[in-house]
Parts: structure tokens; sequence; C-alpha cells
């Protein structure tokens, strides 16, 4: 009964906030992506799932953390001040508009129709709303910023909750469990912490090549040491996996190859001493595991029974699921629960709501590209640089993990597209022609960085 009135005054407080100041609010929401407690409402019991009762997605009930909380509010209060003040726009014209539209529409209208076949509750209705969080928080950040420095303290941010996650995340370490991100109850989410510390990973090492300074170098190069500490011991496999194509990545794009190179021999060659054998042992798990039921076998290999988990995933969907419903699906959390994004995306949207999802997630490519090789902020541009590599990591760790849903891998992600464009509209603002002729609108410059 006390946490009512408590609850009650954080809510005045950070409506308040985010009606006064919407920079504050932003930080606070920013710090609060890792850093916040959760809590989950309905689904199975504990018992009733590892017995495999329930499958479905609604089953494993509702998970709110104090952040999306605090985004709901902020995205509400957001919508109000544009109410009141028409000057401040709402959906500014970007790359990714119509198809994230277009997604977000079609789930809406599988999740209706899924709905009127008893397969879907209130739960599907959280998750339309927490996607449309997402989409808002893009808009709040473009919509705000209107000079690099601000764009550059948020980045700050940023990289100062991922460095605190992760001290907590080495403190846990002892314990002899998987790392997860803090204050995720009982059962935490490894995969999601490594998916989380590899991006954020991937930023810094945009960062540390392309900035001017030593001394920055130094801070960043210390950052990337405590973040790859936990990110070793998650013992995620997709995690593991999407961190090698990032480096791939970086490898292919960057111009400074002979430092990049240089690192990556040095790390081979401490590897033997520094990787924990966990990470080693849980790698070969994939093929090493005894005998159990359920296991994928390929030839006279044996596959894990979590990895055949998500092998199958794929052939559920395609074999029965996209047959029964292959034009809208069976609408969002209307089909069997699986931890992987695209069988996921095609089973409950169908071939038209898939169709949206490669186009939007096409688009963040094109977008983040055209970020790394417009941008002339040197430091930005690496950062422009790291999430490009970042997200081709997230594009693989997707194959084992709803990415591309989870808060804590989203909203960073979210935010970081929105600086990105925002630097590039003001640096292309800033070099416009301001005498002869009128500067480009808004909505011509942001059709030329989609072109």
């Amino acid at each position: 009964m006390a946490q009512g009135p408590i609850l009650v005054v954080g809510a005045l407080l950070v409506i308040t906030i985010a009606f006064t100041n919407v920079e504050l609010s932003l930080y606070l929401l920013i710090l609060m992506t890792l850093l916040s407690p959760e809590i989950t409402f309905g689904g199975a019991s504990k018992a009733e799932l590892a017995a495999g009762l329930v499958t479905t997605t609604e089953s494993r009930g509702i998970t709110l953390r104090l952040d999306d909380i605090m985004l709901s509010l902020i995205c509400l209060t957001w919508m109000f001040r544009m109410a009141i003040d028409k000057e401040l726009g709402f959906l500014r014209r970007t790359p990714i508009n119509r198809p994230l539209i277009w997604y977000w529409s079609i789930s809406v209208v599988a999740t209706i129709l899924g709905s009127f076949d008893g397969k879907i509750g209130i739960y599907g209705a959280f998750f339309l709303l927490k996607y449309l969080e997402y989409f808002l928080l893009f808009f709040m950040i473009i919509n705000h910023l209107h000079d690099e420095d601000t764009i550059r303290r948020f980045l700050a941010t940023m990289l100062l909750t991922c460095v605190l996650a992760s001290i907590v995340g080495i403190a846990q370490i002892p314990s002899g469990e998987r790392v997860s991100a803090p204050f995720e109850g009982e059962e935490g989410e490894p995969n999601t912490f490594g998916g989380y510390l590899m991006l954020m990973f991937s930023v810094m090492l945009g960062m540390f090549l392309h900035t001017p300074r030593r001394s920055r170098m130094l801070k960043l190069g210390v950052m990337m040491a405590i973040v790859i500490v936990p990110f070793m011991y998650t013992e995620s496999r997709s995690s593991y996996l999407s961190m090698a194509v990032s480096i791939l990545c970086f490898l292919i794009f960057s111009h400074y190859k002979r430092l990049l190179f240089s690192m990556l021999a040095i790390g081979l060659l401490l590897a033997p001493a520094v990787v924990p054998k966990n990470m080693v042992d849980r790698i070969m798990f994939t093929f090493t595991q005894k005998q159990q039921e359920g296991q994928l076998k390929v030839g006279d290999l044996k596959i894990d029974t979590s990895t055949s988990e998500r092998l199958m995933a794929w052939y559920k969907v395609i074999t029965v699921e996209f047959p029964n419903h292959p034009l809208l699906g069976v609408g969002v959390t209307g089909g069997e629960f699986m931890d992987a994004q695209y069988p996921r995306v095609l089973s409950e949207t169908g071939l038209l709501g898939f169709s949206a999802f490669l186009w939007l997630l096409r688009r963040f490519w094109v977008l983040l590209r055209r970020c790394y090789h417009r941008i002339r902020d040197e430091e930005l541009r690496g950062a422009a640089l790291g999430t490009l590599c970042g997200y081709a990591g997230l594009l693989v760790h997707a194959i084992g993990a709803n990415t591309f849903i989870i808060v804590r891998i989203m909203e960073p992600f979210m935010i970081l597209m929105g600086l990105l464009l925002a630097a590039l509209l003001i640096e292309e603002q800033a070099a416009g022609p301001r005498e002869q002729a009128p500067s480009p609108s808004t909505a011509s410059r942001m059709e030329a960085v989609a072109a």
C-alpha cells in the first residue's frame, strides 16, 4: 500500500520534468535503460513453462521496467506539448517513416484479426504499444536536438550507462552464474545483455578509431576493456557471433584497417590467457551436449537443444503457421513463443509484415551508411561507424533472440539512430547555401538522405 503514493509522486515528477525539460527527461531515460528494475505480470508459472504445458508468447507474461513506464509518460507528455505548441512538429520526414508506419500498421491489423480467433488477449496490445514507444523515442530525439554539443552529451551519457551496467555485471562473475543486466529479477537474460554490450562496444570502438585526442582514446580504451569482461561472461553464443560480425564489418568499412588488424592480432595473442573457460565451454557446448531429446543431427554431428529449438522454430513457421496464415500471420503474441526474431515476425505478421520488417531493416542500414559517409565531425562519424557495425551484429544476434523487440537493446539503438540522423541534418543545414538560394526544407534534406 505504501508503494502507491510513491509511484504517483514519481509519475508526477517524471511528467513535470518531461513537460518542462525534455533533455533532462531523456538523460534520465538513458540512465534507466539498463539500470532500472523490472516486474513481470501474468504469464504461466515456472513449473508450467518447464513442463512445456504452455508455449505461447502470452504465457511468458508482461515484463515492465521503470524505463518502460518512464518512456510511456515522456511520450504522452511530449504529445501533449505538441498539441499545445504546434511549432514542435510531430513526425519529421525521415528515411524510415514509411516502412515503420507500414510495419506497425500491419502488426496492428494482424493482431486485431488474431484477437477475433481468441488467440490474442491484452498482451498483444501491450507489445504493440511497446513497438510504438520505440518509434516515438526516435522522433523525440530528432525533434529535440539542434546542436552537436547536445548530441555529444547524450552519447557520453549512453557510454556512462554502459560502463555502470558493465561494472554491475563484473560484480556478478564470482557467483558462477551467467552475467546478465542489472535488476533483471530471478531469471536474467544474458543474451539480451550480450547484445546490448556488443552494440555499445562497437560504438566505443568506432569513436576510439576516429577521435583525434589521445586522452579521449585512452578513456575509450579503458571503457572497452571494462565492457568486454562481462560480455565474455554472458556466455551468449548469439552475442559472440554478433561481435565477430561487428568486428568483420569494422575491417570492411573502416579507414583505419592497420590499427584494427594490430588490435585484432594483439587480442588473438592474449586470448588464451584472458578468455575464460566458461566462454570456450559454452561455444563448444553447441556440439558437445550429451544426448537429449529434441536435439537435431546433421550427419554424425549433434546440435544442442537450445540451438535446435531455434532451428525448429523456422521449420514450424514455414511448414505450419505460414501456410495457414500467409498474408497477415497470427497476430502479435498469437503464435508459439520463439527466441528468434525473423521466424517470429513471419509467424505473427505474415508475408506482408515480414516484407515491411525487412524494408525497415534495410532503411536502417542505408541511413547508417549515409551518416557514416557524410557526417564530418570525427567523433560523431566514429559513433556512426560503430552503430553501423553494431547494427550488422544485431542482425545476426536476431537469429537467436527477439533482438528488435527487447527494450534494453531497442531503446539504445533507436536513441543512437536519432542522434546520428540529427547530427547529419545539423551539419547539412549548417553547410547549406545561406545567401543565394533558400535552404532546402527539412523534408527535402530527409529525402536526400533516403536517396
